[in-house]
């Protein structure tokens, strides 16, 4: 992939986006990973290029007890380097009312309880686009897509830059951007993104210990999974491609990376479904 023209395509039409649709302001919820860094630099560029739209980019990290320090402190720095203008909001009281609330009739999960903090963090985004005239912008790319790995009404939002990106193509552009835009090293735009490079990819919301890779394919990769979901969509027919896949990761791996494919389908469906009127008759 041609790294500099998708980045360049990624701000022009988020641009263009904006423009037709007359919004100011691009909110972004900062996780310290590294989908949400990648896309604040796309944010970041557009407000930069285009100061006669008086565009405004918010951005806000808003942890509770399940993110790590190190994430912590990476969505900082990152908010600091690309944003018009950052705070914290720490969402741990509100989660925790929440979550006794819920617990009341029936006990949480470790699951309900991560989509909890997930739709508690897009309440305030979304209000905060409301009041400021914009919109909430997503960071959910084309593996988490197709894994399911994603809260329905949490953390999808309204505008995807890197959306048809798969995780090891957003790290390869998030290379591309601290060692070729912004290359110094002393850049705080180049030490956030390299930061955000480094760090061990999690869902912060405390689902499972060991980061993505524990709950999607222990000892394992992005690029594998990758290359195991998208074999599987192209080629599911091809019975040599999928012994290749057999062979290279292993009988249990590539099951299991399918089933959370297969088990996520009604994620990816238009939401919410609606009863034809053609159904109701005359």
């Amino acid at each position: 992939m041609d790294y500099k023209k998708a980045f360049e395509t990624m701000v022009s039409e988020t641009t263009k986006y904006l423009a037709n649709s007359h919004l100011k302001t691009m909110v972004l919820g900062f996780s310290g990973g590294l989908d949400s860094t990648v896309t604040a630099a796309i944010c970041h560029e557009v407000v930069r290029r285009n100061p006669e739209m008086g565009l405004k980019f918010i951005g806000v990290s808003m942890p509770c007890s399940t993110n790590s320090v190190e994430e912590n402190d990476s969505a900082s720095m990152a908010m600091k380097a690309f944003s018009t203008e950052c705070w914290v909001e720490n969402l741990q009281a509100q989660y925790l009312l929440m979550k006794a609330t819920c617990e009341q009739r029936y006990p949480s999960t470790h699951i309900s309880q991560g989509n909890i903090k997930a739709r508690l963090r897009m309440l305030y985004l979304y209000n905060l686009a409301s009041v400021t005239g914009g919109l909430v912008m997503d960071t959910d790319n084309l593996t988490e897509h197709y894994l399911g790995f994603f809260t329905i009404h949490g953390d999808v939002a309204d505008y995807n830059p890197i959306g048809g990106l798969w995780k090891h193509e957003v790290y390869e552009l998030c290379k591309y951007l601290f060692t070729e835009v912004f290359s110094d090293e002393n850049d705080p735009r180049h030490q956030a993104l390299k930061a955000a490079y480094d760090i061990m990819p999690t869902d912060g919301n405390g689902v499972a210990a060991g980061g993505d890779m524990a709950q999607i394919a222990p000892g394992h990769t992005y690029e594998d999974v990758d290359d195991i979901l998208n074999t599987y969509l192209t080629a599911r027919d091809d019975a040599q491609q999928m012994e290749r896949l057999t062979k290279a990761y292993g009988e249990e791996t590539v099951e299991r990376v399918l089933s959370r494919h297969r088990n996520s389908e009604f994620k990816r469906k238009r939401l919410p479904l609606v009863i034809e009127r053609s159904l109701y008759g005359d």
